[in-house]
Order: structure tokens, then C-alpha cells, then sequence
């Protein structure tokens, strides 16, 4: 556990390009708002795969090979991007980082879910995340300053952090954990078992909403602050903002709200994200953006921990890669469909037409995500026992 948080911090301080490749394509490649959108949205198509691949793996050929292999095809594609001209070329690479930046992911979930009982594992991927936001604070911070002296340097950084993960996995973790061994005259649970899970399949469906809303604090919130007439530093300082208020209240966050009913603390975590997301209409300096950011950012933190959680309840042991995998197909599927929303929307109507359409996301997920309560409640009182077996 402490190993994979590790491996996850050092990995997200170097997180420099996503936050910052609008404004490389924009800026340094001279981009049009939709020609940056369709760039992101082709590494976002190759992020639809990215996590069914990783998770297919990590049940079949392991956890650790997963992680690592992951990681280091993920530092080659981000090379390549760097090293990329035209745009061809560039929509090539991004679909590239985009199908192997997150392979290790669904590994590094079912590592999580494999050593912990249900009842500790919404906190441990709260930890998780927490561990995520203080590295990401670092690297928003120093990656708004560094942009201004080379956006090569950002893709020469986070390439090399990639590598530094593979290498804390390989030192680390020694061997996976004894793997589950499917029981029954049936056949063993995976994907097709995922995808005629009802509740499962809708819990996907409302992740796609909310990601979708989500992703335009990378894609519009940049040309926001820029088309507000601040620099990239100042972007940098909004988006470090959402990685400090969790780093400062994630930790007692995660042990407060495990009282809660987790379908309803979502929902109301949902329409506050919405909430903070349209009141940056009104924004047009580097406090407003900032205060914007920590109101939305509070309802971000009350969903730290909770889907991967309810995923993990829901899925069989021995298809735990497969099922984290496929909802990690939410977000590769959002990753696809934001930046064919939010750009061009911004391009066309400006930013509060975005924000609004965002609170509307928000809203429709956590509505949806009260809608979908009973069945989870049911799921997880029938899964209890095996859980625990």
C-alpha cells in the first residue's frame, strides 16, 4: 500500500503535460481552440482502451508486470508527443499516451482491493487520491513557470516521473499477492459478466456525465484564465489550488465522512462540484478563479474513494482488474467526449455557456446517482458475505 502511494506521488508531481497541453497546442504549436479539442480528443479515444487493456491484464498477466509495463509505455508515448510536429503526427502520439497512460491503473486498483476487506478500502483509495492531489499541487505550481521558459522541459519531466514509478514497483512490490481462484461450474467472471451487470453498467454511465463536466477544469478553465488576460502561471496557481485544499482536508475528510450514506454523500458532492463550476461565470481575476476552485474542489473531495469502493463491492475476485478496468472506460470515454464539448462551446459562446452546461452534468449524475441507491444498498448487502468468506 504505502509502496503504490509512493510510487503515486513521485509519479503525479511530474503530471505537467495534461494540465498544460491546451495551452502547448495553442500556444507553442499555434492551435485553434477546436484544433487543440480534437488533439485531446484523440487522446482521449485511445484512453477509452487504455484501462480495459490494463485491467484485462492485470487479472490475466498480473498486478506488478501490469504497473510496470504500463508506466514505461506511458513515458515512450509522452516522449513521443513532445517529440511530435504536425498534425498528424500529433493526433498519432496523443492517441498513443492516451491507450497507454493508463494501463497501470486498474492494476494498481485491484493491488488496493486484493490486500484490504471492503470496509477499509473506501479510505485507502481516498488515501490514494490524497496522495494524487499533493503531487499534482507540485506540479501545477512548477509546471505554470517551467511552461514559460519550454514546454519541452514538461514532457521531458513527467516522462521521466513515469519511469521513477516503474522503478519504485519493480524495488517495492516483490511478487503479486496469491491470486483469487474462480469457484463454481460456471464460466469465470469478466467483462461480459461486467456488461450485463445492470447497476454496474449505470454506475459507468453517470461517471461518463460527471467526467465529462469534470475534464473542462483542464480543457476550458486554462483558456478561461488566459482569455481573462492572465498568464499560465496564474493558470497554474487555479489549478494547484484543487490539489492543496485536498491535500489540507482529504485526510480527515476521508475518516468524517465514512458515517455517511456513500450514494447520498455523492449526490450532494456532485451538485456542489456543479455548483462551484458555474460560479466561475463570474470570474475574471486570479482570486474569483481561486475561490471558485476551492468551492468545487470541496465537493470533488466528497467523492474521493467512493466509485472505485462501490466498484470493488460489486465485482468477483477474480474479475476485480476487468470490472475496474471498464469503469475506467468512463473516463477514457469522457477524456474523448470533453474536449469535443467544451472547446468548441467556449469558442462559440464563451466560458459561461460551458460552466452552466456543467452544472448540469453534475446535476444529472448526482440525480441519477440517488436513482441507482436501493440497487447499490441490495448489491452490497448480497456481496457482504463473500466479501468476507
Amino acid at each position: 500500500m504505502r509502496v503504490l502511494i509512493g510510487g503515486t506521488l513521485v509519479n503525479r508531481a511530474g503530471t505537467f503535460v495534461q494540465p498544460f497541453l491546451v495551452l502547448y497546442l495553442t500556444i507553442e504549436r499555434g492551435f485553434s481552440a477546436s484544433q487543440a479539442g480534437l488533439v485531446l480528443a484523440a487522446a482521449g479515444f485511445g484512453g477509452m482502451f487504455s484501462q480495459l487493456l490494463g485491467g484485462w491484464s492485470a487479472d490475466h498477466i498480473g498486478r506488478r508486470p501490469t504497473l510496470v509495463a504500463g508506466l514505461v509505455l506511458s513515458a515512450t508515448a509522452l516522449v513521443c508527443l513532445g517529440l511530435a510536429r504536425g498534425t498528424v503526427a500529433i493526433l498519432v502520439a496523443a492517441a498513443l499516451e492516451g491507450l497507454f497512460g493508463d494501463v497501470y491503473r486498474p492494476a494498481s486498483q485491484a493491488l488496493i482491493a486484493d490486500v484490504l476487506p471492503p470496509e477499509q478500502r473506501p479510505y485507502a483509495f481516498a488515501l490514494t487520491f490524497w496522495a494524487v492531489n499533493v503531487g499534482f499541487s507540485i506540479a501545477a505550481v512548477a509546471a505554470g513557470f517551467i511552461a514559460e521558459h519550454g514546454y519541452w522541459i514538461l514532457f521531458a519531466v513527467d516522462a521521466l516521473t513515469s519511469l521513477a514509478y516503474a522503478v519504485v514497483v519493480l524495488v517495492g512490490i516483490r511478487r503479486d499477492p496469491p491470486r483469487a481462484r474462480h469457484e463454481g461450474d460456471g464460466v469465470a467472471p469478466g467483462f461480459g459478466t461486467a456488461l450485463r451487470d445492470r447497476t454496474f453498467m449505470v454506475l459507468v454511465g453517470l461517471t461518463v456525465v460527471q467526467a465529462v463536466a469534470y475534464f473542462q477544469c483542464f480543457l476550458v478553465l486554462p483558456l478561461a484564465v488566459t482569455g481573462a488576460g492572465l498568464g499560465p502561471s496564474t493558470y497554474g496557481i487555479v489549478a494547484a489550488t484543487n490539489g492543496i485544499v485536498i491535500v489540507a482536508l482529504q485526510p480527515i475528510s476521508a475518516r468524517t465522512t465514512a458515517r455517511f450514506d456513500p450514494s447520498r454523500l455523492l449526490a450532494w458532492s456532485l451538485l456542489l462540484c456543479g455548483f462551484g463550476f458555474w460560479l466561475m461565470s463570474f470570474a475574471t481575476t486570479a482570486i474569483a478563479f481561486v475561490l471558485c476552485t476551492v468551492v468545487w474542489t470541496l465537493g470533488e473531495i466528497g467523492t474521493a474513494g467512493l466509485l472505485p469502493a462501490i466498484v470493488s463491492d460489486l465485482a468477483a475476485p477474480t474479475a476485480r482488474g476487468r470490472y475496474l478496468g471498464l469503469f475506467g472506460t468512463a473516463f477514457g470515454s469522457a477524456a474523448f467526449l470533453a474536449p469535443l464539448v467544451g472547446p468548441p462551446l467556449y469558442q462559440a459562446a464563451g466560458a459561461s455557456w460551458v460552466w452552466l452546461l456543467c452544472f448540469a452534468l453534475f446535476a444529472v449524475a448526482a440525480l441519477g446517482t440517488l436513482a441507482l441507491r436501493p440497487a447499490v444498498v441490495r448489491r452490497r448487502a448480497e456481496n457482504a458475505p463473500l466479501a468476507l468468506a
